[in-house]
């Protein structure tokens, strides 16, 4: 009779095989604990990413992109259920046990989806296009009577309550942008008056939606791309009034929209906020109903006198060069900072009068011969095109126009195009073609070309320089550019031209490609359709009349197959394939022998390429696949013009293949692997023996694929043990850059050290390390010893992040040193510049009562959620007079007022010292 409710219950779910149900009820405990312990995969995975997106929102201000915050918020759904299944469980209904049981195996299924989803991950945080509150690089002055008049009128409407929306409007290239800059920046000196500074540059065509994110962006908050724009509108509203009084720069405006309809509180003297736009058409100012501000061309002398500073004022002295020649070039660029500031760039240097005459003539040609809008600027703009003269850098120029307006182009990707494109031949070895390429991009940049943004990592095309390249590229060479445009369509083949050179429809929302479209493009060199993410097909007749393409970029869009047409570009020198997390298999590529780069991070392939062994020429490979069991022996000591190397060895990794990678290693630039155990982690840093690239990161981490970090020499190690079976891990001797996440049995920077016949030898430990970083290691108990501090000497940032049983950083190991400590023992890390100390529950101090820290050079400090916090035992520089004094390079101390007014200090006056170095808040 026990048995009848269960089978009944059976029958009752589903009219399943009935062997099946019994299955489902014997098995669920089984399977209850199998749900328990994925989980606690899954929450390990949900703790690192949590950690991680503390640390981008403290310290770069980033939000989590809507992907990630969709899975943590799944992630949180998914403990929750699981959580009324362990419930009912508990309950003992043997009822409902069959059914029961099919939920939790399918559970089961979903955690592990989700586990391998948040692995997958290839950044938590959401790009930035947007500032708000930052101090924007301003890389011109500001120029003229009439332009400083400028700044004073719109200065004083924004100070005052008059005036609550402004246009700031003029011709393109007259300083419109380089005037708000200059106001931006000076309203972040003035903090008390606006509660945030948002700068969004708008660009054509207008896009309300993209609009609504990047000002999201720029608050540091998000919107769901899922939701409709009235609901994202609606929420916008919301985020921008809990600022209550803010600037809103809205730059390079093109049209006029409803405020209303993006989720913009309109300005007012009530709410005290402030609009200003930027744009060419007064009509736009007025309806936008601002009050318009209009910039106008320079003086005569003031064009002179820009045009002076850019060329140089030893012009002036050369005595073949008259005055009036120069008067009559500084004409023709017609009173217009940006005509001014290139030509004057592109002359620079010149003292031949041969070379003024005719370059005064090229110029007039230029501007006579153009026709429409614009066309004159245009032309004056062609003119510092055509005076680079090389035919190569005028490619590299016209080149950087492939990418969206506005776009802050990675200079490492734009030389590695150019060295594709066979832009930079006249050197063989790769480190001199990047040489070259950056001289290229200097050279770009010095005739204002080109602008350095982004601390100098990337380069920018203003938009009329892109415009005026554009032009160029729409007769010959023959471009068609449709980047960052939203595009849901594919071009019509009617708009691929036989002689199109080079293709970009990057960063758009192109679903297809039609089934039987195959362009007869035997010329196009570069195809570039990266970023668009719901691409899934690409007909196979495609590539078949593309037999010129050099240049194929899939990266980041939802491709599951390669069309097989691919293994005939045998032109074909960089394929791009990274992120394609779709992907499963690459065709052959036996055929492709001038490859070059070949990348395929990310994707989903279960084994290499068929031909991979025979591509010599091949410099740059990422091969980053989680499903690759392996990586086959044999093929890395065939590339033998590797340059950089980015690999995930496999969950079976080969002892021979980890050993060729290590020999490898010393005639790499760069090399990144990614080891699933600690035995082949191992094996490589013992067979490369000190002989290690230029540059590396080794990551061990058995259960996800990982970011890399990019340090000169890094080592991370992730949800692993240094410790297995007696194999103690090794690190390399020269590591720079240590980050430890998730490690549970190391209870200090000693369990890494090195180690002869179990002793540990603290001379053979790395010298060089200048990055220290611990997260969620919660059996750290300190990090290092007095014995290790003169390893230590270079460490430049010390960060401790989420261990929870840490209480000192120093630790006192006998009774001897405790003597020592007895007499106040100094402790010296004279390079150390950041201190970071992060949700640690038991974290008192940095070292023993008596142990004073002396680092001169520290310029970061930053507390939170330390509530034990007592001591940092800083030890402050002496005046003459003995008053303690702030180190000289220190910046800022962020901390919680209240523990800050707790702390203890050995030196009397060090607290009011340190106080305006102070940046409270809810830590």
């Amino acid at each position: 009779m026990d048995l009848i409710g269960p089978i009944s219950e059976i029958f009752k779910c589903v009219c399943s095989p009935i062997c099946e149900y019994f299955d489902y009820y014997r098995k669920l405990d089984e399977n209850v604990e199998e749900l328990d312990r994925v989980l606690r995969g899954l929450n390990s995975k949900k703790k690192d990413i949590e950690a991680t997106l503390s640390r981008a929102e403290r310290e770069q201000g980033k939000k989590p992109s809507n992907e990630v915050s969709d899975w943590l918020k799944n992630v949180q759904r998914i403990n929750t259920k699981a959580e009324s299944f362990k419930q009912e469980v508990e309950k003992g209904n043997c009822f409902s046990r069959a059914c029961l049981g099919k939920d939790v195996e399918k559970k089961i299924e979903e955690v592990k989806e989700y586990h391998q989803k948040g692995c997958s991950f290839s950044s938590y945080v959401s790009d930035a296009p947007s500032t708000s509150g930052m101090t924007l690089s301003t890389t011109s002055n500001l120029v003229g009577e009439r332009t400083g008049k400028i700044v004073k009128e719109i200065w004083e409407d924004l100070m005052g309550d008059k005036v609550s929306k402004i246009g700031v409007w003029g011709m393109g290239g007259i300083g419109k942008t380089t005037i708000m800059s200059h106001i931006n920046n000076k309203l972040q000196e003035k903090p008390n008056k606006f509660n945030d500074v948002i700068w969004v540059t708008v660009s054509q065509p207008l896009d309300l939606f993209k609009l609504q994110t990047e000002i999201a962006t720029a608050l540091k908050q998000s919107l769901s791309e899922n939701e409709d724009k009235v609901r994202r509108a609606g929420r916008l509203l919301g985020m921008l009034k809990a600022k209550e009084k803010f600037v809103l720069i809205l730059d390079d405006m093109w049209e006029a929209f409803p405020l209303e309809e993006v989720g913009i509180p309109e300005p007012s003297k009530e709410n005290g906020c402030k609009l200003v736009i930027t744009t060419r058409s007064h009509r736009v100012c007025r309806s936008m109903k601002c009050k318009q501000v209009a910039v106008e061309l320079l003086s005569k002398q003031e064009a002179f006198n820009l045009f002076i500073d850019g060329v140089g004022s030893s012009i002036l002295q050369v005595p073949a060069l008259n005055k009036e020649i120069i008067n009559e070039v500084v004409e023709e660029c017609g009173r217009l900072p940006l005509a001014i500031v290139t030509v004057a760039a592109s002359m620079s240097g010149e003292e031949e009068i041969h070379e003024w005459r005719n370059a005064l003539n090229e110029l007039r040609g230029l501007v006579r011969s153009r026709n429409g809008v614009n066309a004159d600027v245009l032309g004056r703009l062609e003119f510092s095109y055509h005076r680079l003269k090389d035919e190569k850098l005028q490619q590299c120029f016209l080149y950087c126009a492939l990418y969206p307006e506005d776009f802050a182009i990675p200079k490492d990707e734009l030389i590695d195009y150019w060295i594709t494109e066979g832009f930079i031949e006249e050197v063989k070895d790769v480190q001199a073609k990047y040489d070259r390429g950056h001289t290229i991009l200097n050279r770009l940049v010095n005739c204002c070309l080109l602008e350095s943004v982004k601390d100098g990592s990337c380069v920018k095309m203003h938009d009329l320089i892109r415009d005026m390249a554009l032009r160029i590229t729409s007769k010959s060479p023959l471009f068609m550019v449709k980047a960052g445009l939203r595009l849901l369509e594919f071009p019509s083949e009617q708009e691929w031209e036989e002689n199109l050179e080079r293709v970009s429809l990057m960063r758009n929302n192109i679903k297809e490609i039609p089934s039987n479209m195959s362009p007869h493009c035997e010329i196009l060199s570069t195809l570039l359709l990266q970023h668009n993410v719901r691409l899934q097909r690409i007909p196979e007749c495609f590539f078949v009349h593309m037999h010129g393409l050099k240049v194929l970029n899939l990266s980041r869009t939802d491709i599951e197959v390669l069309p097989s047409s691919v293994s005939d570009l045998t032109n074909l020198r960089s394929l791009l394939l990274g992120w394609c997390r779709g992907l499963e298999r690459v065709p052959s590529v036996a055929k492709l022998l001038a490859l070059q780069y070949l990348d395929l991070e990310g994707t989903w392939i279960e084994e290499v390429p068929e031909g991979m062994e025979i591509l010599e020429n091949l410099s740059h490979l990422y091969l980053i696949s989680f499903p690759l069991a392996e990586f086959p022996a044999g093929i890395l000591p065939r590339l033998r013009n590797l340059y950089k190397l980015k690999l995930l060895f496999g969950r079976e990794a080969l002892r021979e293949t980890v050993e060729e990678a290590a020999r490898l290693s010393d005639r790499l630039d760069t090399f990144q692997g990614h080891f699933s155990t600690l035995k082949d982690f191992n094996i490589y840093v013992k067979s490369a023996d000190g002989r290690g690239s230029k540059n590396y990161c080794l990551l061990l981490w058995a259960s996800g694929a990982g970011q890399f970090l990019t340090t000169d020499k890094s080592v991370r190690l992730i949800n692993c043990k240094i410790c297995e079976r007696e194999e103690h891990i090794v690190l390399p001797n020269d590591v720079q850059r240590l980050q430890m996440k998730g490690v549970d049995d190391v209870a200090s920077l000693n369990d890494v050290l090195p180690r002869e016949q179990g002793l540990v030898n603290i001379g053979k430990f790395s010298h060089d390390l200048k990055v220290l970083e611990f997260e969620s290691c919660n059996n750290l108990k300190n990090l290092f010893s007095i014995r290790l501090l003169p390893a230590l000497q270079n460490l430049e940032v010390l960060e401790v992040e989420g261990c929870d049983s840490i209480a000192e950083i120093v630790a006192v190991e006998d009774e001897e040193t405790e003597k020592e400590l007895a007499t106040n023992t100094i402790i010296t890390l004279p390079r150390l510049k950041k201190l970071g100390f992060y949700y640690l529950p038991e974290f008192k101090s940095f070292c023993s009562d008596n142990g004073v820290l002396v680092c001169n050079s520290l310029q970061v400090i930053d507390v939170s959620s330390c509530p034990k916090l007592k001591r940092l035992s800083l030890s402050l520089p002496l005046l003459n007079n003995g008053q303690p004094s702030p180190p000289a390079a220190l910046e800022v101390i962020g901390i919680k007022k209240e523990l800050w007014e707790s702390l203890e200090w050995d030196q009397a006056n060090a607290k009011d010292v340190l106080n305006p170095y102070c940046k409270f808040g809810e830590f």
